[in-house]
């Protein structure tokens, strides 16, 4: 999957989560969303969860780091007024 799937996944889990969320509840909207592989569910030796959910903090902390969301506390994310998805 390329960077920009998941970067979609991303955006739209939080946007179906009313646009600000917490890191569980963006692993499970993108759990119910995408179809995930067994590399991804395996759990890995680093914090015991699942290979996503690593994946999933890098593309956050990425997004982050280019505005495209905003940390709004320890472990919950907001989608920036720059990524809207309205027509102007």
């Amino acid at each position: 999957m390329s960077r920009e799937d998941w970067e979609m996944h991303i955006y739209k889990s939080l946007e179906a989560l009313g646009g600000e969320a917490d890191l569980q509840d963006i692993y499970e909207e993108i759990r119910n969303r995408k179809d995930l592989t067994e590399r991804h569910l395996r759990i890995t030796k680093w914090g015991e969860r699942p290979a996503y959910h690593h994946i999933v903090r890098s593309y956050i902390s990425n997004m982050c780091q280019s505005e495209l969301l905003r940390k709004t506390s320890r472990r919950r994310y907001k989608i920036t007024e720059y990524t809207t998805t309205e027509d102007d």
